[in-house]
C-alpha cells in the first residue's frame, strides 16, 4: 500500500489535546534522511522486512512487530536492511502529546517492541480511512483514535523484549482478583506474593513497574473505593461499620486515610453525594 494522506490542520484542530496530521504506508520504504527532523510526532511500524534508524545519537533495528517513535524537529535517518521493507505510519501532534508520551515513559525518539502489533496496525488503518473520507466529523474522530493510539503504545510497547504494560497487568491479575475477594480481611504481602508464585520483593517490583505504586498502596485505594460505594449504598451504616467492612478495625485510622485520599471525611463524602 503506497498511500499517504495529509490533513489540513485548522486552528480548531490545534486546540485539541491530540490531533492527526497524516497517515499512510509504503510497500518498500526507501532510505530517508531528515536533517531538521519531521514537523510532528511520527510512528513508523514495520509490517515485513526490516530496517534501521538513527535518532538522538542512537541506532535501532526495526523488524516485524517493532516500530520507531520519532519526536518532532529531531534529526534522524532510516533505511531498509531486509527488502522489501514495508511500513505503515501515522503522524500526530497536540498540546498534550509530549506530556502523555512522557507519562508513558516514551519521552524520546526510540525503537519499540510490540506485544500486539496487529492492534496498532488496525488503529492506523482506521485513522487513514477517516482522513481519506469526506465525513465532516473525521477530524474529531481521528483525534479520538490518535488518543487511543497513544494509550496502545503505553500498553503494548516496550523499549526491549521484556513484558509490556499489558503483560504486567495480566501477570498481576491473580493478585487483583485476590484483593477483590479478600479486601475485608487482613491481607499480607506474602499473601499477594503467594498468588503469583514469586517473592514479596518481586511482587513489589511488579506493582511498581505496572501501577507506579507499592502493593499496599493499591490495597488501600481498593478498600477506599469499596468504602465510598458502601457509604452511598447503605446510608444508615455508621462510619465505623463501613470501616470494619472494608478491612479497618480502627475507624480513626480509616477516617485519616479517607481524608488523606479524598480531601474530605467519609461523613462529608456521604453528604455531598447522597440525594437531598
Amino acid at each position: 500500500m503506497d498511500c499517504n494522506v495529509f490533513r489540513v490542520v485548522t486552528e480548531t484542530d490545534r486546540a485539541l489535546p491530540v490531533y492527526v496530521t497524516g497517515a499512510g504506508g509504503w510497500n518498500h520504504q526507501e532510505p530517508m534522511e531528515r536533517e531538521d527532523g519531521f514537523p510532528h510526532f511520527q510512528w513508523i511500524q514495520t509490517v515485513q522486512g526490516a530496517g534501521w534508524f538513527e535518532a538522538g545519537g542512537r541506532t535501532h533495528n526495526v523488524g516485524p512487530g517493532q516500530g520507531m517513535l520519532l519526536y518532532p524537529h529531531e534529526k534522524h535517518r532510516y533505511a531498509p536492511v531486509k527488502e522489501p521493507w514495508t511500513v505503515r505510519w501515522v503522524s500526530f501532534d497536540g498540546a498534550y502529546v509530549k506530556e502523555m508520551l512522557g507519562a508513558s515513559r516514551l519521552d524520546a525518539s526510540q525503537g519499540l517492541f510490540l506485544t500486539n502489533p496487529e492492534l496498532l496496525l488496525s488503529r492506523m488503518h482506521a485513522i487513514l480511512l477517516l482522513m481519506d473520507s469526506k465525513d465532516p466529523r473525521a477530524a474529531l474522530e481521528s483525534s479520538a483514535l490518535a488518543y487511543q493510539f497513544i494509550l496502545d503504545l503505553y500498553l503494548y510497547a516496550s523499549p526491549s523484549e521484556v513484558r509490556s504494560k499489558e503483560q504486567h497487568y495480566e501477570q498481576l491479575a491473580p493478585v487483583f482478583h485476590y484483593i477483590a475477594e479478600h479486601y475485608p480481611e487482613p491481607v499480607s504481602l506474602q499473601d499477594m506474593a503467594g498468588q503469583l508464585g514469586v517473592t514479596p520483593q518481586h511482587t513489589c517490583l511488579l506493582f511498581q513497574q505496572t501501577l507506579g505504586m507499592r502493593p499496599f498502596a493499591y490495597l488501600t485505594l481498593y478498600r477506599l473505593r469499596k468504602a465510598k460505594e458502601l457509604l452511598l449504598q447503605e446510608p444508615s451504616l455508621e462510619v465505623r461499620t463501613v470501616a470494619a467492612r472494608v478491612g479497618y478495625e480502627d475507624s480513626s485510622y480509616f477516617i485519616k486515610l479517607f481524608k488523606g485520599q479524598e480531601g474530605i471525611t467519609p461523613s462529608r463524602f456521604r453528604k455531598i453525594h447522597s440525594p437531598r
